[in-house]
């Protein structure tokens, strides 16, 4: 990749991706773990007052999205990375320890799942590294990989996700949503913040520039996707009341009430397969974005590399159990990731407009096509790359 006279890189290929293949993506992030352990954790806490609590959390997570989509499109990332800006390079410091733990942390709870629920008579370390393996595999391919590799699986996920949900048969009471506030609300608003590790998902995507197809894929996938989670936890607390804190996966649980039980036999594996599916890829997504975020730090990504599955593998082979790490990630520290997560997309669109009020034709230079200039004669290393649109840089010789 060759450098042009004025610092700017060539940026259409690298961490471009489509704006369906990040609707995908915001659908897998989305679903992979606020399905999981999310609903019983917060219902133990909230009560009937879970859904609203829950729809809570979505309201922030969808503002959060909005402004890091923001941030994607007016190509922050490029123009701060060009700039060189301090700044950025703090938060993107931060973004890279948080991407981390979340990472550990997400990792802890579904192996915990696998090992406990799911596969009771294999050996742990076993499930732990052919969990690991995909997850590190597609998340240091790079974003690429990770977004057709999601492509792929999306229809099938999909299709297995409605016909669960069309054909669900099973008592419902949706009277257990209420009262609204079973806490008062300052206790509510003062307690919610403790889950933050449920936000923030969409954070990598501070990192990667999006493309447009014809279709507005982005506000469909953000749109369907969080509205379809809240169906989920509506039904689920419709379904299981207060017994929901004892759901170890609210969506694979919601499989077994499918009236294509009777015919077909269990159902639980359909989701079971949705589930591990997703939960790789977010998890991928999420190493993804600690390496990026490392790059914009350090120049390389090796430490993010080494650091996510060094973290993993030390969390689940010495500590005790998953209920310490996840006691940890939503007790006092919880705060800290809800603060961090929220500032950092908020820290990086004023850094945005900062710099593009200060640097007003670099800017402008990052939404021109990439040219080269061909010339008879051999041109010097400043002549090769210049971009469209920059004339005042142009001697006569150059054809525009």
């Amino acid at each position: 990749m060759k450098k042009t006279a004025h610092g700017i890189y060539k940026n259409l290929l690298g961490d471009t991706i489509y704006n369906s293949q990040a609707a995908i993506l915001v659908f897998f992030a989305g679903i992979a773990f606020n399905l999981s352990a999310a609903p019983a954790i917060i219902n133990e806490e909230f009560g009937s007052s879970t859904f609203w609590a829950f729809l809570l959390y979505s309201i922030v997570d969808v503002l959060l999205t909005t402004v890091i989509f923001y941030f994607a499109r007016k190509n922050g990332d490029a123009l701060l990375k060009t700039t060189n800006s301090a700044a950025y390079k703090a938060v993107c410091f931060v973004a890279m320890l948080l991407l981390t733990l979340k990472g550990i942390f997400h990792f802890c709870y579904a192996s915990s799942y696998l090992t406990h629920e799911l596969f009771e008579g294999m050996e742990p370390s076993l499930i732990y590294l052919l969990f690991l393996l995909p997850v590190v595999y597609l998340g240091a391919k790079g974003i690429t990989a990770l977004s057709r590799t999601a492509e792929v699986f999306f229809p099938i996920i999909f299709i297995v996700l409605v016909l669960n949900i069309v054909f669900l048969q099973t008592k419902t009471d949706f009277a257990r949503v209420l009262p609204v506030f079973s806490k008062e609300p300052r206790v509510l608003f003062g307690l919610f913040p403790r889950y933050g590790l449920w936000l923030g998902d969409m954070l990598p995507f501070l990192f990667i520039r999006i493309k447009d197809k014809r279709l507005p894929y982005l506000t469909i996938g953000v749109t369907g996707s969080w509205l379809f989670i809240n169906l989920v936890v509506l039904l689920g607390v419709a379904i299981y009341g207060d017994a929901l804190k004892t759901v170890s996966d609210l969506l694979i649980r919601i499989a077994g009430f499918n009236a294509l039980s009777k015919d077909i036999g269990r159902t639980e594996w359909s989701n079971l397969i949705c589930v591990l599916t997703t939960s790789i890829l977010a998890m991928s997504f999420t190493y993804f974005g600690a390496i990026a975020a490392c790059e914009r730090v350090f120049d390389t990504g090796v430490p993010a590399k080494l650091a996510f599955p060094a973290g993993i593998l030390f969390a689940v082979l010495l500590v005790p159990s998953a209920q310490t790490v996840t006691a940890f990630a939503t007790g006092k520290f919880g705060y800290v990731m809800f603060c961090a997560t929220v500032l950092i997309p908020l820290v990086a669109l004023c850094l945005l407009v900062a710099t593009r009020n200060k640097f007003p034709s670099i800017s402008a230079l990052l939404n021109e096509e990439y040219y080269v200039i061909k010339s008879e004669r051999k041109t010097n290393s400043d002549e090769v790359g210049t971009l469209v649109g920059f004339k005042q840089e142009q001697t006569p010789h150059q054809v525009v």
